[in-house]
C-alpha cells in the first residue's frame, strides 16, 4: 500500500481485518503475533476500548474514542486471505509512516519502502480526498505516484503487477452514498483502461453509473482530473487497474482538535465501512491471476525454447543434407553433363566413372542411410544407370523407335486424321508417344550420331504430319528429295531401321488422305441414316444431325460416294426450310371440353399477342397455323357464355415459348387455373413431317 501520512493506510488495514470476519468473499486470518498485536492496539484505541483486572477478574472498560497516533517507523503485517472460500493467499503488506514516501524531506525508511515496492505483486495507491484543496499537496502526492509507476515499468513499458487507485475518506466527497459507487469502472466498461486520459476521463463521467447523480459526477470529476498526471501514466498501460471510493468509518468523523500538518478526528461511535474489501479482493484476485498466466509464460517459453532446441536439432542434418551433401552428388554430374548440352549419350568413358563414384559415397553416407533412407536406393538406381550405360543400347532404342514410325507410314489406317473443321492434324496417343521418344534421342551434342539419326526421323515426321493436312501439295514430292538427299549424304552411317524407313516412304505405299477419309466418311454415312431418323426431337433432326451431317459432308468426295453426297445434300435442303420462312401447318381440334372456345396467336419470341385479327377455334374442325422455329404461341381458352374479347381477357392461358414450340401443340394442353385439358392433331403428324435421311 503506497500512501503519504494522513492517507489512512493504518485504519484501512484495521478495520479491513474486523470487517473480514464476517465477510464470505474476503476473510482475513493474522498468522503472526506482531501483527495481531498491531491490529488489537489500533481497534482498541478506534472503538475506544480498554481492559482493567482485579484478583481473579479482568474487564473491558469503555474509553475514549480516538484514531491511532501516526504510524512511527515502520511494521511488516502478515495475514493469510481466504477468497471465496477457497483460495488461501498469503499475504505480506508493509504499514510505515507516510512521509517515508514524501518527495520534500528525506526519512530513514525511504529506501526500505521503495525496495518492499519494488518487489511487490500488486500495489494499491491511497489518495486522501481532503487534499483536493490543496493544489501543491496534491500535486507533491501524485508527483511521488508517478514517481512510484517509473520505477514499475519505465518508459511506457506495460505495468508488470496489478495496479489500484483507492480514494480513501470518500464519505467527505459530495454524492457519495454507498457501497455502489465503490467500484469506477464497471467490468463491462473496462476498456476504458485502453484509452489515453482525457477519452478516459469522458467515456467515465459518461457511463450511467456516474452521469446519473450530478453531484457523485462532480467529485469523481474533481478527482480524476487532480490525479491527471497519475492517470497519463498508468492508462493506456494495463488493464489490471482500478479506481476505488471507500471509506473506513461509513460516515464523516468528527473533528476534535488540530495538530500540526493535520487535523485530529474523532472516530463515529460506530464503524460501518463503505467498500473497504473491494480494492484488496480485486488486487488479491488479479495477483493470483497474474500467478498463473506467470506459470503459463513460463510454461510457453520452455515450450519455446524446447521447440528452437528441437528446431536446430531436427534442422541441422537436413542442411547439411539438403545444401551439402545432395548438390555434392549432384553437382558432379550438371557440371559434367553441361559439357555436353545435356546429352547423356556423350558422355566419355572418364567422365561416367566420376559420376558414379559420387552417387556411390552418397548412398553409403551414415546421415543418407539413416536420416533420408528413400534417397539412398534413388542414387545407387542412378549410379547403376550409368554404370550399365551403353552407347550402343542406345542407338538400339532409337532404331526399335524409327522401326514404329516405319509402321505407321506402311499402314494409311494407322496415319494421323485430319480435322475437317480447321484442317488441323488429330494424332493418336500413340503418334505423340512415338514423336515424344524420338525427341528424346535429340539431345546434347549435335554432332552425335544418335542426335544426327533422330534429328533426320523428325524431319520425316514433319513433312509426313503436313502432308496429311494438305494431300494435294507437294508435300509428298519434298519428301521424296529428302530421301534421296539423305541417302546420298549419309550412306555410310544409316542403320538398318532408317533404310527401312526410307524404303516405305518410297514404295509409295502412302495413299492420298482425302481417298481414306472419303471412304471412311462413305462408310459412316450408312451408319447416320438410322441414327437420325430413329432420333424425333426437333432438336436432334433439324441441329445436331444436321451439324454431323455438314461434318461429314466436308469429307465425302463426290467421285467415290456421289449417293452418299446427294442424300445428305437433301437432308440439308429440308432442314433449312424450316429455319428460313414461316411454313403452313394444318391441325384439327379434337378436343375442347365444356363447349369453350379457343384463340391461338403466334407471334416472334418474346412479343405479346394482340388478338384482333383471329377468329375463335371450336371442337371438330380443321384449321391451319402458321410457324417458324423460334415463335411462340398462345393459346386461350374461353369458357362457354363468357365474353373473352377475342382471347384479350381469357379464362385460362397457355404460352409456348420454347424454340419449337409448335410441337408442344400436339401434347395434351392442360390449362391448370380452371382444369381444362384441350386436344390437337396435325396432318401430318409433326415428326412426320421433319426432315429423314432416305
Amino acid at each position: 500500500v503506497y500512501g503519504h501520512a494522513n492517507s489512512g493506510k493504518t485504519v484501512c488495514f484495521t478495520t479491513l481485518n474486523e470487517d473480514c470476519k464476517v465477510s464470505k468473499h474476503l476473510q482475513i486470518s493474522v498468522t503472526d503475533n506482531a501483527t495481531a498485536g498491531e491490529f488489537l492496539q489500533n481497534y482498541r484505541q478506534i472503538w475506544g476500548l480498554d481492559t482493567t483486572s482485579t484478583v481473579g477478574t479482568v474487564m473491558d472498560l469503555r474509553g475514549e474514542q480516538k484514531f491511532p497516533e501516526p504510524t512511527i517507523g515502520d511494521r511488516i503485517l502478515q495475514f493469510n486471505a481466504i477468497l471465496d472460500r477457497d483460495k488461501k493467499i498469503s499475504v505480506i503488506a508493509y504499514d510505515y509512516e507516510g512521509r517515508a514516501v514524501a518527495i520534500a524531506g528525506g526519512s530513514d525508511l525511504h529506501d526500505k519502502v521503495i525496495d518492499f515496492m519494488d518487489g511487490a505483486h500488486g500495489i494499491m495507491f491511497f489518495y486522501d480526498p481532503k487534499l483536493l484543496g490543496a493544489e501543491l499537496e496534491s500535486q507533491a502526492h501524485v508527483a511521488s505516484f508517478v514517481t512510484m509507476l517509473e520505477r514499475l515499468a519505465p518508459l511506457s513499458a506495460r505495468l508488470p503487477i496489478p495496479v489500484a487507485l483507492v480514494v480513501t475518506k470518500a464519505d467527505v466527497l459530495p454524492g457519495f452514498s454507498g457501497e455502489s459507487q465503490t467500484i469506477l469502472v464497471g467490468q463491462e466498461d473496462e476498456q476504458f483502461f485502453s484509452e489515453d486520459f482525457e477519452t478516459f476521463l469522458e467515456k467515465v463521467l459518461a457511463s450511467n453509473r456516474i452521469a446519473s447523480n450530478t453531484a457523485w459526477s462532480s467529485s469523481v470529476r474533481s478527482v480524476l482530473v487532480r490525479l491527471k498526471e497519475f492517470l497519463k501514466v498508468v492508462v493506456g498501460r494495463t488493464l489490471d487497474f482500478q479506481v476505488f471510493f471507500v471509506s473506513s468509518t461509513g460516515q464523516t468523523p468528527e473533528k476534535v482538535g488540530t495538530d500540526v500538518g493535520r487535523s485530529i478526528y474523532k472516530p463515529p461511535r460506530i464503524l460501518r465501512p463503505v467498500g473497504l474489501q473491494e480494492p484488496f479482493y480485486w488486487i488479491l484476485k488479479s495477483v493470483v491471476r497474474n500467478r498463473s498466466i506467470s506459470k503459463f509464460r513460463a510454461v510457453s517459453r520452455l515450450v519455446v525454447l524446447l521447440s528452437m532446441i528441437w528446431i536446430a536439432v531436427y534442422s541441422l542434418p537436413h542442411l547439411y543434407h539438403f545444401l551439402y551433401r545432395l548438390p555434392q552428388a549432384t553437382r558432379a554430374e550438371n557440371n559434367i553433363l553441361e559439357l555436353h548440352s545435356g546429352d547423356y549419350m556423350g558422355l566419355t568413358d572418364k567422365e561416367r566413372p566420376q559420376i558414379i563414384r559420387e552417387y556411390d559415397n552418397y548412398s553409403r553416407a551414415l546421415t543418407v542411410k539413416w536420416l533420408f533412407p528413400k534417397f539412398s536406393p534413388v542414387a545407387r538406381q542412378i549410379s547403376e544407370t550409368y554404370r550399365n550405360f551403353n552407347i550402343k543400347d542406345a542407338l538400339a532404342q532409337l532404331d526399335q523407335t524409327i522401326d514404329r514410325f516405319t509402321a505407321v507410314v506402311s499402314d494409311p489406317m494407322m496415319w494421323p486424321t485430319r480435322n475437317p473443321k480447321d484442317s488441323s492434324i488429330v494424332l493418336s496417343e500413340d503418334h505423340v508417344k512415338l514423336e515424344a521418344d524420338l525427341q528424346q534421342f535429340h539431345a546434347g551434342d549435335s554432332m552425335s550420331l544418335g542426335f544426327r539419326r533422330s534429328d533426320r526421323a523428325l524431319s520425316y515426321f514433319d513433312l509426313f504430319k503436313k502432308s496429311i493436312v494438305d494431300p494435294d501439295t507437294n508435300v509428298w514430292s519434298l519428301i521424296m528429295e529428302q530421301v534421296e538427299t539423305d541417302k546420298k549424304l549419309y550412306v555410310t552411317e544409316l542403320s538398318k531401321a532408317e533404310a527401312g524407313l526410307m524404303d516405305a516412304l518410297l514404295a509409295k505405299k502412302v495413299v492420298k488422305v482425302k481417298k481414306v477419309e472419303a471412304k471412311s466418311a462413305g462408310a459412316k454415312a450408312g451408319g447416320v441414316v438410322d441414327q437420325i431418323n430413329d432420333n424425333e426431337t426437333p432438336e436432334y433432326r433439324l441441329e445436331k444431325a444436321v451439324e454431323e451431317l455438314r461434318e461429314l459432308r466436308a469429307q465425302l468426295d463426290l467421285a467415290a460416294s456421289g449417293d452418299v453426297v446427294s442424300r445428305v445434300d437433301a437432308y440439308l435442303a429440308e432442314a433449312a426450310k424450316w429455319t428460313k420462312a414461316r411454313q403452313k401447318f394444318d391441325y384439327r381440334v379434337e378436343k375442347v371440353p365444356d363447349d369453350g372456345t379457343l384463340y391461338i396467336e403466334v407471334t416472334p419470341h418474346g412479343s405479346n399477342p394482340t388478338w384482333s385479327e383471329f377468329k375463335p377455334v371450336y371442337q371438330d374442325e380443321e384449321y391451319s397455323i402458321s410457324w417458324m422455329v423460334g415463335d411462340d404461341i398462345h393459346i386461350v381458352f374461353c369458357e362457354a357464355n363468357k365474353d373473352c374479347k377475342r382471347g384479350a381477357d381469357p379464362s385460362d392461358k397457355i404460352v409456348f415459348s420454347s424454340k419449337y414450340s409448335l410441337f408442344e401443340m400436339e401434347k395434351d394442353l392442360h390449362f391448370t387455373n380452371i382444369n381444362k385439358h384441350v386436344t390437337l392433331r396435325f396432318k401430318p403428324g409433326l415428326i412426320e413431317r421433319l426432315p429423314k435421311m432416305k
